[in-house]
């Protein structure tokens, strides 16, 4: 009874998976290169007003950080959310915007 070789089935799935790894790799690299890249703007203009907006919303994003950071050390400095004197700070802190 003539017995095939253990180590053969294995390395036939290794040799498969490496193969279609190749093939899925090429393919998709092949799609990457071919894709067409995003459209830069033709005029300064748009490129300016784009830099300014991005500008724009990095003050306002750390305006916002600050404000947090404010109501938060005052949360910690009043100790509990109910006590009074938070209140009163909350109160003068909407009233500044």
């Amino acid at each position: 009874m003539p017995t095939t070789p253990l180590k053969s089935q294995p390395t036939n799935l290794l040799a498969l998976l490496l193969g279609g790894a190749l093939v899925l790799s090429l393919g998709l690299n092949g799609v990457l290169l071919t894709a067409r890249p995003e459209v830069w703007p033709d005029d300064d203009d748009a490129l300016a007003a784009t830099t300014a907006d991005l500008h724009l919303t990095q003050r306002l994003l750390a305006q916002c950080q600050q404000q947090q950071v404010r109501q938060d050390s005052l949360v910690r400095l009043q100790g509990p959310v109910g006590s009074p004197a938070l209140a009163d700070h909350s109160s003068a802190f909407s009233s500044s915007k």
